[in-house]
């Protein structure tokens, strides 16, 4: 059953499996942006917690961007795509936030002159139908390269193996990120799992100590196997090399740090995309409303010199 989501849930939730967190309220956007007048409906399923809670503080935090505009609609699995996208047209809003998976087939459900964004979502620029617009789960590659800048400044090259597909622009995103910082740029493409282990062992092998660094990309089928993200830490430790992720989950497992979602910024994005009369789609975008998550452990293993600023970032690993 289709049911009105508590406009004024506050929820936080600090989940690295999720990659996900809330650091505060949102943005309110002023009188003068064209959203005052624009009626936005956020759509997410129920699930289980904790990923609720997350569905939760990303609606919470359009609510909170667009005073009084934004109705939020929690919706069963058995809920029919075309009910929902009626209901959603039949309450006059002028644009859909539409959050999960499943949001991209409710897309195509609405009308054409519904303004259609997707969110919460791993999903590639290629895969979005025509007309919709969205922010993916991805870090931005720009952020997340600032901030190795900024904690690895002896990082003068940084490193990825990836399987092409999905994480391909991504790439395209970090090549431009690392010229405008400075860095070297590597690209390996690997062809499976195995190529993909070699890959690693011969970037570990022929590594610069505290020099090199390595990313981790957050959907690479390449590291679903713990076997491979294991050496890559291991190696990666003995030698000095920095390794950074965009998935939070490494991170206590060894990676020096990762950048994730705030969940609540996160929605205030969607909301001024969705108000956006001059984005039409399709356009995916990185998220860029980041948290910082640190292995205090191994950056004092590096010689990073973090372990007394703790304050500066928001998850720390490991927990004391």
């Amino acid at each position: 059953m289709i049911k009105h989501a508590c406009s004024t849930t506050r929820v936080w939730l600090r989940c690295v499996m999720a990659a996900l967190a809330v650091s505060g309220p949102s943005p309110v956007l002023h009188a003068a942006d064209p959203t005052i007048d624009t009626r936005i409906a956020v759509v997410y399923p129920r699930v289980r917690e904790p990923y609720r809670s997350v569905f939760r503080s990303i609606a919470s935090g359009a609510e909170s961007a667009v005073p009084g505009q934004v109705t939020s609609y929690e919706v069963d699995s058995d809920d029919n795509d075309q009910s929902i996208a009626d209901l959603i047209h039949e309450q006059g809003s002028h644009a859909a936030i539409l959050l999960g998976k499943r949001g991209l087939d409710i897309s195509a459900a609405l009308p054409q002159e519904t303004r259609k964004v997707v969110g919460a979502i791993f999903t590639s620029p290629s895969a979005l139908p025509e007309r919709v617009s969205g922010i993916s789960l991805a870090p931005a590659p720009a952020r997340l390269f600032a901030r190795l800048r900024e904690l690895a400044p002896a990082v003068d090259k940084v490193t990825v193996v990836y399987n092409g597909g999905d994480n391909r622009w991504l790439i395209e995103l970090g090549q431009l990120a690392a010229t405008d910082i400075g860095f070297e740029f590597e690209v390996i493409e690997a062809a499976d799992l195995r190529d993909a282990a070699t890959a690693y062992r011969n970037v570990l092998r022929d590594s610069r100590s505290n020099r090199d660094a390595i990313w981790l990309l957050q959907a690479s089928s390449f590291l679903n196997e713990n076997s491979v993200l294991q050496m890559i830490l291991r190696e990666a430790w003995d030698r000095n090399v920095v390794v950074f992720s965009s998935n939070a989950s490494h991170v206590p497992k060894g990676a020096l740090f990762s950048l994730y979602p705030d969940n609540e910024a996160l929605g205030a994005e969607l909301a001024r995309l969705a108000a956006d009369s001059t984005i039409n789609g399709p356009e995916l975008r990185p998220v860029n409303a980041l948290l910082t998550a640190i292995n205090i452990r191994t950056a004092d293993h590096l010689g990073l010199g973090l372990s007394n600023s703790q304050e500066q970032f928001d998850l720390v690993f490991p927990t004391r």
